[in-house]
């Protein structure tokens, strides 16, 4: 019998049963039978099945929001008086989620540069039950020695922990993580148009993340599962041109007069990791000067969304305030650039051209 080309579309969220006999084994657990989208869906594994042919796993589970997966996978893996060893640069939203949430459950935290292996060691405590990383760091896009990180944790017998949306389709993490959080808006939605999330991981966190997910209910819905899947059919070309034209871009900025470092996915040895869509930079001007700065480009969007054609510039001042950054230990004028899949000659033209108007 033939098989459709593209998955269906399952455009309900409930199921109904033939008989009592049916409703209650789907209900106990003792039959693979759907009944609630919550618990189960159709179209909703068809994804998770494109998901795992990119970064394989023991499961994966898909969400509403990348937020929804991060914020779930910690509620199954914490409980009351654990502790969590987390990078010190992370994502904002992420960050909050450890100092302003968790310590209400009973969960404390150390922020600690994950990239030296002793510091990170040494914020190990007997209570310690997981490790947070992200990969690379949002701005300053260093990318954490993984192998190493696992070595400790399997060591000290704690979980590790990943984001992996800025190095998803590049870097496979589950060999060196338990769970592995993405953020399906970005690198596979393409354009901005659909949001959801996605925890893939080992076998032991399966039943548990599981059970979060029905519970607190950030669950996608069908018919943004399937414009993933749609979408997710021209994502690994899309990479290529987007890793090209940043390696390019970061290399022609690297030897500007007023470009004072360039942030770049690199290794612990400083070699280049040739990923993702960012290249961060800070200039020779002053915070003043980044607002007239970032309004003279013409060619990126202002904006903190990123993942698909369209560059975007997302200044770190933008997002907090200067003491706030100093406290993180971030520098307030860093400047990250999404490239997208415009061409880099245009992109750097553009970042000199405004430059060049200060």
């Amino acid at each position: 019998m033939s098989k459709p080309l593209r998955e269906p579309l399952f455009k309900t969220t409930s199921f109904v049963f033939h008989s009592f006999r049916e409703m209650q084994a789907a209900l106990y657990g003792d039959s693979k039978d759907y009944f609630y989208v919550r618990d189960g869906h159709p179209t909703l594994e068809a994804l998770e099945q494109v998901l795992l042919s990119c970064e394989p796993a023991d499961f994966a589970w898909v969400f509403s929001s990348g937020m929804s997966a991060i914020s779930t996978g910690l509620f199954a893996l914490l409980s009351q008086g654990d502790h969590v060893v987390v990078q010190k640069e992370i994502y904002g939203p992420t960050r909050l989620l450890f100092e302003e949430y968790l310590p209400s459950f009973g969960v404390s935290c150390t922020f600690t540069d994950v990239n030296d292996v002793d510091a990170l060691e040494e914020s190990i405590t007997p209570d310690t039950e997981l490790i947070y990383l992200e990969m690379p760091a949002p701005f300053t896009l260093t990318c954490p020695p993984l192998e190493q990180i696992k070595g400790l944790a399997d060591k000290y017998q704690v979980s590790v922990m990943v984001d992996n949306s800025a190095g998803f389709g590049y870097e496979k993490i589950t060999p060196f993580a338990d769970l592995v959080a993405i953020s399906l808006s970005k690198y596979p939605a393409g354009d901005s148009g659909i949001l959801g999330g996605a925890l893939l991981g080992c076998e032991g966190w399966k039943e548990p993340v599981e059970m979060a997910r029905s519970t607190l209910g950030g669950i996608m819905m069908p018919w943004d599962a399937n414009a993933l899947i749609g979408e997710m059919e021209s994502m690994r070309q899309r990479l290529e041109v987007i890793r090209s034209n940043v390696y390019q871009l970061q290399s022609m900025l690297s030897a500007h007069p007023m470009v004072k470092e360039v942030y770049y996915p690199r290794d612990t040895n400083g070699k280049s990791v040739k990923m993702g869509g960012f290249v961060t930079l800070e200039l020779n001007i002053s915070l003043l000067d980044i607002a007239r700065f970032i309004d003279n480009l013409s060619l990126f969007q202002k904006g903190v969304f990123w993942g698909g054609s369209i560059p975007v510039v997302t200044p770190l001042l933008a997002s907090y305030r200067v003491e706030v950054l100093e406290s993180w230990g971030l520098n307030p004028g860093l400047i990250r650039f999404y490239v997208g899949m415009e061409s880099p000659d245009r992109l750097y033209a553009d970042i000199v051209s405004a430059l060049r108007s200060l």
